[in-house]
């Protein structure tokens, strides 16, 4: 894609608030979580004891660079989905899962002085944040999906190894209990 000059614009005034728009926006996605757990994930910087927090803070700079300063877009799809997939496996509703993204607006706008950036550069910025929206609401309802389908498969095996105990026939088509197999699939390792 071209630079217009709205990118120009825009990546001009971002590079400047490029670090305090960043702490914004991490910080709405850290409120989103109870409060022991938002500090938590703040404060521990090992990745081992704190695979969450460590995500975000990867993640959101790969989105920001990548959307928002058209730096590589490379890794974007991947950052995008690893927030995600996180919220999907939580106690989030779809709109809170995905709501992170919209915040990335209101992070801009918080740090822009209002002169340097028209309402035309603004709109633009917007739209980008928009289409990610979309492309995070995607791979939610595909990471929901996922999550049922191993929990389903999963309450199939319990069945078919407790008809077995009590002598029952399984029917045909039914999964018999494969642990190596389910603890995969959680992992996210395709067999």
């Amino acid at each position: 894609r071209q630079m217009t000059a709205h990118d120009s614009v825009l990546h001009d005034a971002l590079q400047t608030h490029r670090s305090e728009a960043l702490d914004r926006w991490r910080g709405f996605v850290l409120a989103s979580y109870p409060e022991e757990a938002a500090r938590f994930f703040r404060k521990e910087k090992d990745r081992f004891k704190n695979p969450v927090g460590q995500s975000i803070h990867r993640a959101t700079e790969t989105i920001f660079d990548g959307v928002l300063l058209g730096r590589s877009t490379e890794g974007v799809p991947e950052a995008l989905e690893s927030l995600v997939r996180i919220r999907a496996v939580q106690d989030f509703s779809p709109s809170e899962a995905v709501a992170f993204v919209f915040l990335l607006k209101r992070a801009v706008r918080d740090v822009l002085p209002e002169a340097s950036v028209n309402e035309a550069v603004l709109s633009d910025l917007e739209s980008r944040v928009d289409a990610l929206a979309l492309a995070a609401f995607e791979t939610y309802t595909r990471c929901r999906e996922e999550l049922f389908e191993i929990r389903l498969r999963a309450s199939q095996r319990r069945v078919a190894v407790m008809l077995e105990r009590y002598g029952r026939e399984v029917p045909e088509g039914e999964p018999t209990d494969n642990k190596e197999e389910t603890d995969c699939r959680m992992k996210g390792v395709h067999t």
